[in-house]
């Protein structure tokens, strides 16, 4: 498959912080579960953790019953599950960048990473003081 070019002009780069509230985030990972036929158990969600180390996020489901569940998302969840939430809530996230998951301040975020390639021509840098 052939690599899309990106749209930024020749050395040119962008980054960018995309960050996500709990809510968004329970609503991403909520939806994620039921597109993939795996609903979260019904109840409130009582507690949020997000583990900076391996950016793992688990939700404490308290069911009607008083009963507390726990469900696990690794990164790969998360990150799939954030991907398609921006795409729903029509958040631009190009193919072509690099997309990173963060958690910044205990909040998930992407780091967005597009590269606009080498300069057509390399002498032409400017000196900053």
């Amino acid at each position: 498959m052939a690599k899309k070019a990106s749209a930024l002009p020749p050395g040119m780069d962008e980054y960018r912080l995309v960050f996500f509230r709990e809510s968004e985030l329970v609503r991403a990972l909520s939806n994620y579960r039921r597109l993939r036929k795996d609903p979260l158990p019904p109840g409130q969600i009582a507690r949020i953790q997000c583990d900076a180390d391996d950016l793992s996020v688990k939700l404490h489901v308290q069911k009607d019953s008083g009963a507390t569940l726990r469900v696990e998302f690794e990164a790969p969840e998360v990150a799939a599950a954030l991907i398609v939430h921006c795409k729903d809530a029509r958040i631009p996230l190009s193919r072509s960048a690099e997309k990173t998951l963060r958690m910044i301040a205990g909040r998930p975020a992407f780091l967005i990473k597009e590269f606009g390639g080498p300069p057509a021509d390399a002498d032409d840098e400017v000196e900053f003081r």
